[in-house]
């Protein structure tokens, strides 16, 4: 008998899911039974969101996770959380994140509002005794010229993972994160297209020789949120196509 993950009677949250990476988790977790609940930070990302998919419907609800006030009021309409997945996430390109302004704005979503969000979601996931997935990244564990303030956030979350891991761990809540390797989804389809010479050095580099699908950390997620992963907490997992080992 094949080994199946049934999630049919989980509610999941996911800040940032109404495309990319979080709109691949949305999709896996769906596809594992459970109700699900996708946001995003504008009206228009809210309105371009697929919310039918093959597995079932997405419930799709507008939030900035740097606003306390809407984090309390959307919950309010949660009965029962049973995971959070805190992968709402911000990077300014172009070299800015380092000016201190910039630094400051790009922490305050990434990291704070990861905190923020699972503090929020703290007594409904006692209840639950649910689970928390955080979405670090490669650059948790690199550096970044070009985006220092998304890197440092991302190390951050990471530190963030295994602290709440341990803190919250008596109280029966699971606290992990995956640190994607590239994804090629909407945001980084220009450089995909634009960029042929750093494309084809990330695939060189990549042992299993092309970038990873959003699919593929929906895949991961289903099972750290699942009770496969019962004695799993505080760790990052890594999902790069052997990136980060090379």
């Amino acid at each position: 008998m094949a080994y199946e993950i049934d999630l049919g009677d989980k509610h999941v949250l996911i800040t940032g899911g109404a495309s990319g990476i979080g709109y691949g988790i949305a999709v896996a977790m769906l596809q594992a039974g459970a109700t699900v609940t996708v946001t995003a930070r504008t009206k228009e990302s809210v309105e371009r969101c697929e919310t039918a998919t093959p597995h079932g419907e997405l419930a799709v609800r507008r939030l900035d996770v740097t606003n306390d006030l809407a984090i309390e009021e959307m919950l309010g309409d949660f009965k029962r959380l049973d995971i959070l997945v805190n992968n709402a996430g911000k990077v300014i390109r172009g070299g800015n994140e380092v000016r201190p302004e910039n630094f400051a704005d790009v922490l305050n979503t990434n990291l704070i509002g990861t905190l923020r969000m699972s503090y929020a979601c703290l007594g409904k996931l006692v209840i639950a005794k649910g689970c928390i997935l955080n979405i670090a990244s490669m650059t948790s564990f690199f550096g970044s010229a070009a985006v220092p303030g998304y890197a440092a956030s991302k190390a951050g979350v990471a530190n963030l993972t295994k602290s709440l891991g341990i803190a919250w761990a008596p109280q029966g809540i699971r606290v992990n994160a995956i640190a994607p390797g590239w994804i090629d989804t909407k945001l980084t389809r220009p450089m995909i297209e634009n960029q042929p010479e750093r494309y084809q050095t990330i695939i060189e580099r990549t042992p299993m020789k092309r970038w990873g699908t959003a699919d593929e950390i929906g895949g991961a997620a289903v099972f750290l949120c699942s009770p496969a992963a019962s004695f799993i907490t505080g760790t990052t997992m890594i999902v790069d196509g052997g990136y980060a080992a090379a």
